[in-house]
């Protein structure tokens, strides 16, 4: 096993947590739930920093930016919000999906976001613009995008409609691949390489990016409805997945096994795995946050204490 135990938990929204996001660097992380909030935390120690409110309905998803300072956030309003952390102000309100928004991204320079909504569509915004229409729409897919994520040159997008497309953007091709089912979520390795692919078909797939060949399946986990995700650690050595039995299950990528399996104190789609640490943090529709760890991680963390950053103005303890 990897040893990964219960840490600390997060106590904050009042209904269930959509979307948990580790920051760039691991420090901070950003939450969003069903109560129309956005919460900032010191996940280390449970410490609520900021409350950031202005979406109407139910937040979907919440990312932050590569430099840590800004946030973006998608929701059932129909909006998708650019936030400045430090100050919790919401800095461009982008209106122009059908329908509800589920995901939001940034490019690598935090100065392109991009959407995805049930209109079937993935918009994108030029930050640095003074206009709110987008540079461009995406409008392949034949059902809800789920799920966004970019690399240096690549758009990923999942979709409903059981088609991972994945957009050149140095090339200007786009490439298809057919899973089947309803994909859920879709993340780059951390190596960039494959595509960690979640669907309802109780199975997460590892997909080599360039030739679509399926690289390796990971199952035993009940995923048939909800929107679940999957992560892998920073170092790509292991694949984890929330499952529909309020679980975690963890698999060698390599070799496919299971490793461990994680018991939660309520049922989690949404998982993020700390960028350069064996940390990862579950999102509970019971509201709250927990953060696992492994026993060498946690001593590591004890000695080190947590540290502050440039650009985020946080309130004193």
């Amino acid at each position: 096993g990897i040893n990964a135990e219960y840490g600390v938990t997060l106590k904050g929204h009042q209904g269930p947590v959509n979307q948990v996001s580790y920051n760039s660097n691991g420090e901070y992380c950003s939450s969003a739930g069903d109560d129309k909030i956005i919460i900032l935390w010191n996940p280390l120690d449970g410490v609520k920093l900021k409350v950031y409110g202005g979406h109407g309905q139910s937040v979907r998803h919440v990312i932050s930016s590569h430099d840590n300072c800004h946030l973006a956030s998608a929701s059932a309003d129909r909006c998708a919000f650019y936030w400045d952390v430090a100050s919790g102000s919401i800095l461009r309100r982008f209106r122009g999906h059908e329908s509800v928004v589920n995901c939001v991204a940034f490019d690598k320079t935090s100065s392109v976001m991009m959407s995805g909504g049930n209109d079937s569509t993935v918009r994108i915004m030029d930050l640095k613009s003074r206009s709110y229409e987008p540079i461009q729409i995406l409008a392949d897919a034949k059902d809800s995008i789920t799920s966004i994520g970019v690399s240096d040159d690549e758009i990923i997008v999942g979709s409903v409609d059981g088609r991972i497309r994945i957009y050149d953007l140095r090339m200007g091709k786009l490439h298809e691949d057919y899973v089947g089912e309803s994909i859920t979520n879709v993340r780059f390795s951390n190596d960039v390489q494959s595509v960690i692919v979640s669907s309802t078909d109780n199975t997460v797939r590892l997909i080599d990016k360039t030739s679509g060949q399926l690289l390796n399946d990971y199952t035993g986990h009940a995923h048939s409805k909800l929107q679940l995700q999957a992560a892998s650690w920073y170092d790509d050595s292991s694949v984890l997945s929330t499952c529909e039995n309020s679980k975690v299950f963890v698999w060698d990528l390599i070799s496919g096994n299971i490793r461990q399996t994680l018991d939660l104190p309520a049922l989690a789609q949404t998982i993020s795995v700390h960028p350069s640490r064996y940390q990862f943090l579950t999102g509970h529709v019971s509201g709250q946050i927990n953060l696992w760890i492994t026993k060498g991680e946690k001593k590591a963390d004890e000695e080190e204490g947590a540290k502050s950053m440039s650009c985020w103005a946080l309130p004193p303890r």
